[in-house]
């Protein structure tokens, strides 16, 4: 039985890919749908963000609240986006 070249890419996850792409928002940051669905579940309004610094400060006040001692998913979103807002906006 041959497959289709959709269920071949549902298979090996290449479906998943273009939620891993980063896409410029409403207000003109460049989010990933993940990352955007990551906020969402912690209720961190992306839409009212002006910067990326002002989400980084959403996320990490989001953060505070939790009691976790492990490594959590919004950490390394903020770092994710920390890093990446320091090579975009930092001159050299």
């Amino acid at each position: 039985m041959m497959m289709t070249n959709e269920e071949i890419e549902e298979l090996v996850g290449l479906k998943e890919t273009d939620k891993n792409f980063l896409k410029a928002r409403k207000n003109g940051l460049l989010l990933t749908d993940k990352q955007v669905s990551t906020l969402e579940r912690y209720n961190i309004d992306v839409e009212n963000c002006q910067s990326m610094s002002e989400l980084i400060y959403k996320i990490e006040q989001a953060n505070e609240g939790t009691y976790e001692d492990e490594y959590s998913e919004l950490d390394y979103l903020a770092e994710q986006l920390a890093e990446r807002n320091y090579y975009e906006n930092t001159r050299k």
